[in-house]
């Protein structure tokens, strides 16, 4: 990845402001999907009917054009999004697209039914923020009688539903405004969205049209004589702002912008100090289509510059009423406290020439050690995932959604995918005819390439490499040529030493068993799954029969059964022990050496769980008369995720732990940055390092409570 890439970015940005032209894209782009709503709020001002709403498609065109442009963020608005009965289908389609989503909602049309639509979008991809007043009896006189349990209701049916669909914690958070009939109470108000299970508040400011505002919406307005009070407030709010940590409810606002509250509502806020950006930084679309931003007195339809149903965006982009629009922006001094619109990395020309020629000297360096002898160093003890797909036909033992991603991803094929895994070579036919959308959930090529090279030149080994993390691996497009690429680099560079991957078998062709056989002196070890298989297990029989005849001697293959369902573990036994070379059976941990039929228990966030999947092993080892080890939770914790296990995702996001599988405590993203640096110079994993070293795991909100220091599946 092109490391200059942000500091071109933002030199293009600058330049943009600077000469009004439209020089680089924007960083967003909004798109109201509906103005409509089923509540009256008091305060509400923006909602209304639009007699002609931009369509499925219209909204599906803008999202390719963003994605085709290089936006990195989509952001629908409404109204009330669940107002739109095909709002999961948009978001779903977003999602592919590789756009991270946060939807706005009051909760009270997010029925069972939605809600397990809902469940479908991957938890990373789409986060969502819930619309609360205050209390109970606050939010209901301005939101209408019974909302505040409604929205409680929607907001549980969301839970519920990624729960029953086996997905990772979803990112939902609280939007409050802070006015007259709730700031008194808020402190215990937070409090309460806590016990509920939000994951934190955005804290808003009462919109405000001067005196032409509803009769309603100026009684909300904090008034004069209540400055004071509000002022206790903003502090308390300060204080939990700069005690709270990384964990748990977060109160998402600065303390800089916290301190601004009281000069909000005493209508004395200054002008922005740092150059405000809109027009430049988001492009947004109202749901008639209309391209509208600001108007230099914060009113948006007056600010109409065209029409996404007449023009492309990249037009409109570069439209000269859109130019007349930031001539606006840049001479601006209407008071205003929407710093969404800074864009501070690209406010200074000399900023961004510090950080080029910081980030060439960098480069230098590293060349300058790639020329000279060097030490290295060999990471005792380390497993380097590169998730080659999060996708696969069967629920991971990582991550319960994989399997409906799966569905997803294959939903719009013309040919049923399931003759791929009658045939596996078919699998890169439907690739060829671009049956199959592989736009997202697939680690490129390019950045496997830059992890090895990265590692090669500073000399840093992990013994081992593994091609798989929660997906199925064989299910990526460019599989065969990632597999000899790193074969080649273990050979030759010595970043690995040997290789392991996951796989159900499926896929497994003879032109990937004729790569593996290519490399027999290079340590591999194939895990494959048996109760992954299905209906196609024969086939995966084969299949396997056949790597086992052409590996090279270095080569071995682990038979795996997670046991959290029935099975008759004699008959798998059985079974592998005719297509293995005197296997060695293990319960518990993986087999060390040579090949293995291995049972592996489930592990759980939940200490329960963790020991029904214990006891149910433990059981099966009595079973097979064979001994069980199932981990010792009487010793002290000792975490070695943050010495041993990065974890790069699909999409290039690098987290410590392999149980991270909603990708909370990432720790840097590879595309923008080198794997070497943040594992050996980091302060925040240093940081993480020193507290495993004394408290036994890192002080993280994921690891606070983590029993898997204690599984044998570690």
């Amino acid at each position: 990845m092109d490391r200059l890439a942000p500091v071109r970015r933002n030199a293009r940005m600058y330049l943009s402001r600077a000469l009004n032209r439209s020089l680089a894209p924007p960083d967003w782009l909004s798109v109201n999907l509906t103005l409509q709503c089923n509540l009256k709020c008091v305060m509400c001002t923006t909602c209304y009917d639009v007699p002609d709403e931009l369509g499925t498609e219209e909204v599906k065109g803008l999202i390719d054009q963003a994605a085709l442009w290089g936006i990195k963020v989509f952001n629908p608005l409404g109204g009330e999004l669940f107002m739109r009965g095909d709002l999961e289908e948009i978001l779903e389609y977003a999602c592919k697209k590789d756009f991270t989503i946060t939807i706005t909602t009051n909760g009270t049309l997010v029925n069972r039914r939605r809600a397990e639509t809902i469940a479908r979008i991957p938890p990373h991809s789409l986060h969502i923020n819930v619309s609360f007043d205050g209390n109970e009896a606050v939010h209901d006189s301005i939101r209408g009688e019974g909302m505040y349990r409604r929205a409680l209701k929607g907001f549980d049916n969301i839970r519920q539903a990624d729960a029953a669909a086996g997905n990772v914690h979803r990112k939902i958070l609280v939007n409050a405004i802070v006015h007259r009939r709730n700031f008194r109470e808020l402190p215990a108000f937070l409090d309460e969205m806590e016990r509920q299970g939000f994951d934190g508040v955005q804290l808003l400011n009462l919109f405000r049209h001067g005196e032409d505002a509803p009769e309603d919406h100026v009684g909300m307005w904090i008034r004069p004589e209540d400055l004071g009070e509000l002022q206790t407030l903003v502090d308390e709010l300060v204080r939990r702002v700069e005690r709270q940590g990384r964990a748990g409810f977060q109160i998402l606002n600065s303390v800089e912008d916290l301190r601004l509250i009281p000069s909000y509502y005493r209508d004395d806020l200054a002008p922005l100090e740092a150059p405000c950006w809109a027009g430049w930084k988001e492009l947004y679309i109202n749901a008639n289509g209309d391209a509208i931003m600001c108007d230099g007195s914060l009113d948006f339809l007056a600010g109409r510059f065209g029409s996404a149903r007449t023009d492309s965006l990249r037009d409109l982009w570069a439209s000269p009423q859109l130019a007349e629009r930031r001539q606006v922006v840049k001479t601006c001094s209407t008071p205003c406290i929407q710093n969404c619109y800074l864009r501070r990395d690209s406010d200074s020309a000399q900023a961004i020439g510090r950080t080029a020629l910081s980030i060439l000297g960098d480069m230098a360096k590293e060349r300058l050690r790639g020329l000279r002898p060097q030490r290295g160093r060999r990471v005792a003890g380390g497993l380097l995932r590169l998730e080659l797909s999060d996708t696969a036909p069967w629920p991971s033992l990582w991550d319960k959604a994989t399997q409906r991603r799966f569905e997803s991803l294959v939903a719009d094929s013309p040919r049923p995918v399931e003759a791929c895994f009658d045939d596996p070579d078919l699998w890169l036919e439907y690739r060829d005819r671009q049956y199959i959308d592989f736009g997202r959930g697939f680690l490129g090529f390019e950045v496997v390439e830059r992890v090895v090279t990265d590692l090669a030149s500073t000399r840093i080994t992990f013994p081992v490499v593994q091609l798989s993390w929660r997906g199925e691996p064989l299910l990526h497009p460019e599989f065969g040529r990632i597999l000899r690429f790193v074969l080649v680099a273990i050979r030759d560079e010595g970043v690995f030493e040997e290789l392991r991957i996951e796989t159900d078998g499926r896929l497994l062709s003879e032109d990937i068993a004729s790569i593996v056989a290519e490399f027999p002196e290079i340590p591999q070890t194939w895990i494959v799954h048996g109760n992954g298989g299905g209906r196609w297990t024969d086939q995966v029989e084969v299949r396997v029969q056949h790597l086992a005849a052409v590996r090279g001697k270095a080569t071995r293959i682990v038979a795996s059964w997670v046991v959290d369902e029935e099975l008759d573990p004699h008959a798998f036994v059985e079974t592998w022990q005719g297509l293995l070379v005197n296997p060695h059976l293990s319960v518990g941990p993986m087999p060390e050496a040579g090949d293995g039929i291995w049972f592996r228990r489930t592990d759980h966030d939940h200490f329960q769980a963790t020991r029904d999947a214990r006891t149910r092993l433990e059981e099966l080892s009595e079973v097979l008369d064979v001994p069980c080890l199932s981990g010792d939770e009487s010793a002290p914790r000792s975490c070695t995720a943050v010495e041993q296990t990065p974890t790069v995702s699909w999409d290039g996001k690098v987290v410590l732990c392999p149980w991270d599988t909603d990708l909370s405590n990432k720790i840097g993203q590879i595309t923008d940055d080198r794997l070497s640096r943040i594992w050996t110079e980091d302060e925040h994993v240093a940081s993480l390092r020193r507290s495993a070293r004394g408290k036994g795991v890192p002080s993280c909100e994921k690891c606070r409570d983590c029993h898997f220091p204690y599984s044998p599946n570690a």
